[in-house]
């Protein structure tokens, strides 16, 4: 697969005049950020609200639920925004 081929989160790119998505649920895009965060330890907001086709408001709900996930089932994470970089961290606290 050529690199023109993949988005900048390394996901394959979709063609729209080939390829039509169905609409990203609210479940999977929660799912899809957990899982970058877990693999990369971060993500841009720009990145996301691109690859989900979602709103600020959405992509911010989606962070504050990930947030509620993290802090209901007592998981050795923290979820910060580095303002510097301008991407959320996800910080591992048993390091």
């Amino acid at each position: 697969m050529d690199n023109k081929d993949v988005d900048t989160l390394g996901i394959p790119a979709f063609k729209k005049k080939k390829v039509k998505r169905m609409k990203v649920m609210k479940g999977q895009g929660l799912l899809y950020i957990f899982n970058i965060l877990k693999e990369k330890g971060r993500v841009k907001k720009e990145e996301i609200i691109n690859a989900l086709e979602i709103t600020d408001l959405s992509f911010w709900r989606y962070i504050q639920e990930i947030k509620a996930f993290i802090y209901n089932f007592n998981l050795p994470y923290e979820l910060v925004y580095d303002r510097k970089n301008e991407v959320y961290v996800l910080v591992d606290n048993e390091q």
